[in-house]
């Protein structure tokens, strides 16, 4: 086989063609060099013989150099087919999207003026929200496109300045490594949903595929719609809003499907996104400033490693009650519904008290992220308590690290004490990094009670639906269930509350007790109902001689097989009769148990209560014995209890005693 070359000027470039067997697939196609100084190719273009291609939609060097497809059939991502995507028309020997093709626009062979690109179907200079008009290099040679120059390696920062040297454009820098995603060949990619680089950078998809977190799959998540070979969400999306590739003009973003120039309360439009700054891993704190790959935004700021509730999507952290994150990675809710505490939900069904913000049901009352009012983000220094930011003292198991307050007892890089980062797949349990979760279960990247857990009721990843909680395992009606409790406990529309003595939900659901004030009958005080106990941070009246968060003093926490005797910590469960170690499955975890009380570990480590059954005197049952009466998640005697004297949550002062269910 013989090839002819030629050398003519396009643009500004030097170009080689040549042709050889004019009935072969793709012998149409130009041959040429992108950069003919250096002999080199735009990054993701590959030098194979006399010219560059790209090895991804090149029918004669699909997925290789020389890899030359049969008949009439295309190259999509790497792979000979005889059918396009989604959206993509075959031109002649390449599939392309009509609604963007500056060489096939709006129809095959309807070329743009120079300089002008393609968007909506329609020649233009102006691109949709934060895109630019440059030069790119296609199989049909040079071209002009809309590009992200944040994104674009043959473009990044500025029109016309490309990468080069194996680095990629990472947030508008050429570099080597890629702050959110992994650098596949020169291209910072997100391996999540890139169909050419899908869980690796050597995976492609077929033709008529997608990929969802990592992998090629035949359809999208709920909430999404295939567009080409990639699945997006139209309510959301500046380039396919209300429809694929129904591009907004610049300055909009999209906005329920449709495109404005005004987001809603709480969120700024970042090139075309409706950002809520304080969470946004791809906005935090500021438009473009991304968080590196496994990083939370909190706050405005970018935290090392996902929190123990958040959803691991790919190489992002995604919170399940997200509107695209719905409970699972890449559930994404439909028009007109809202996240719901991890399911997809009618806007009417969010909690009393709650407001919809950004797609989520929100407590106003106590979202660090929206305190008040939708978009008002406490400081770093503060929290969000009955709507109003408001500072906190340091101590006990929360402490100010770095200007975010932690809870020490649990938290991965604050485990026991400031920057203490539990590593190596440990769990950080009551300010100890153990190899295992102890008691609890590994769900995701977090320790959970599968026995009280919302989101993971029973097993990981069984959610209950709202307005039920989970009680013992078992996703349970919350009404009838604190209906019998006299008023003492209340039903919060996720889980039920001790509104007698429940400092987060003091007198009433969502109300939150101030900074080292507890609460006492419903009632916000600084002052301990007991003179035998102590105020410790956060507003937790303990018996220093036998708390295991505060043994001795506020905020000295004992291990998980330890007890607190005497105000010192007691290895073995400080002797107590009643407790076992249970748990850890050999890997140095394990915890104290109440193996009278405790369902999971009823009589012994072994006996695990059937879901709905409760733990007493060491037996499985489904209800309280005779003569006692369930008050939250235990059984008393309101006869001689004088906490609970005569109703649940009666509490008589001290001194007194409950005799005959009355206070003396």
């Amino acid at each position: 086989m013989s090839t002819a070359r030629f050398v003519f000027t396009l643009a500004g470039l030097v170009v080689i063609s040549g042709c050889s067997n004019p009935s072969a697939p793709g012998a149409s196609l130009p041959v040429y060099v992108d950069f003919p100084t250096t002999d080199t190719c735009a990054v993701g273009r590959t030098l194979c013989g006399p010219g560059c291609v790209d090895p991804l939609s090149h029918p004669l060097n699909c997925g290789g150099c020389g890899n030359v497809c049969p008949g009439k059939q295309a190259c999509v991502g790497g792979t000979c087919t005889a059918n396009c995507p989604e959206d993509a028309t075959l031109c002649g020997d390449l599939c392309v999207n009509l609604k963007t093709s500056a060489k096939h626009c709006g129809a095959c062979d309807n070329p743009c003026p120079d300089g002008q690109a393609c968007s909506n179907g329609v020649c233009t200079t102006n691109c949709p929200a934060s895109q630019v008009a440059a030069p790119v290099f296609t199989n049909e040679g040079p071209s002009t496109a809309c590009v992200n120059v944040k994104t674009d390696s043959n473009n990044c920062g500025s029109v016309g300045l490309a990468c080069s040297g194996g680095t990629a454009c990472n947030n508008g820098q050429c570099a080597s490594s890629c702050i959110s995603g992994y650098n596949c060949i020169g291209i910072c990619t997100d391996l999540a949903s890139n169909p050419n680089y899908c869980g690796s950078c050597d995976v492609a998809c077929k033709s008529d595929q997608v990929c969802v977190n990592g992998q090629c799959t035949s359809a999208c998540s709920p909430g999404t719609t295939q567009c080409g070979r990639a699945c997006l969400n139209l309510l959301d999306d500046a380039s396919s809003c209300g429809a694929c590739f129904n591009a907004c003009a610049s300055g909009q973003a999209c906005v329920n499907g449709q495109c404005t120039a005004t987001c809603p309360a709480g969120q700024v439009n970042c090139g075309g996104t409706c950002s809520t700054l304080a969470s946004d891993e791809n906005n935090c704190g500021a438009c473009g400033n991304l968080c590196a790959r496994l990083e939370s935004c909190i706050g405005g700021a970018c935290y090392a490693a996902c929190t123990s509730s958040d959803l691991t999507c790919g190489d992002r952290c995604g919170s399940p009650s997200s509107f695209s994150q719905c409970g699972i990675c890449g559930q994404a809710c439909l028009p007109g519904q809202v996240c719901n505490v991890g399911l997809c939900d009618s806007a009417s069904n969010c909690p009393l008290g709650y407001q919809v913000v950004d797609g989520t049901c929100v407590n106003l009352q106590s979202s660090a992220l929206n305190c008040g009012a939708p978009g008002n983000v406490c400081p770093a220094d503060t929290v969000c308590q009955n709507g109003q930011c408001v500072s906190f003292t340091a101590g006990g198991v929360i402490q100010d690290c770095g200007g975010r307050y932690a809870n020490i007892s649990d938290d991965q890089n604050n485990c026991g004490a400031c920057g203490q980062e539990c590593t190596g797949g440990q769990q950080c349990a009551e300010g100890t990094c153990l190899e295992s979760c102890g008691i609890l279960i590994l769900c995701g990247s977090g320790c959970v009670d599968l026995r009280t857990s919302f989101l993971n009721c029973g097993g990981c990843g069984l959610p209950c639906l709202p307005g039920t909680a989970c009680i013992e395992g078992q996703c349970t009606d919350i009404g009838s269930f604190v209906l019998p409790m006299d008023g003492a406990f209340a039903n919060c529309g996720t889980y039920y509350a001790a509104i007698m003595t429940d400092r987060n939900n003091c007198g009433a659901c969502g109300v939150t007790c101030p900074m080292n004030q507890t609460c006492v009958d419903g009632a916000c005080t600084a002052t301990c109902p007991s003179p035998t106990t102590t105020m410790c941070p956060p507003g937790n009246c303990v018996d220093l001689t036998s708390a295991t968060d505060n043994c001795g003093a506020c905020g000295k926490m004992c291990k998980p097989t330890e007890h607190c005797v005497a105000g010192v910590c007691t290895a073995n469960c400080g002797g107590a009769a009643a407790f076992m170690v249970c748990g850890g499955g050999g890997g140095g975890g394990g915890d104290c148990v109440d193996v009278n009380t405790d369902s999971r570990y009823c009589g012994d480590c072994d006996t695990v209560c059937p879901p709905g059954q409760m733990c007493e005197a060491g037996l499985c049952s489904a209800g309280c014995p005779t003569g006692q009466k369930r008050c939250g998640d235990t059984c008393v005697n309101t006869s001689t209890n004088a906490s609970n004297c005569g109703a649940c949550g009666k509490r008589c002062v001290t001194g007194q005693t409950c005799v005959a269910g009355v206070c003396q």
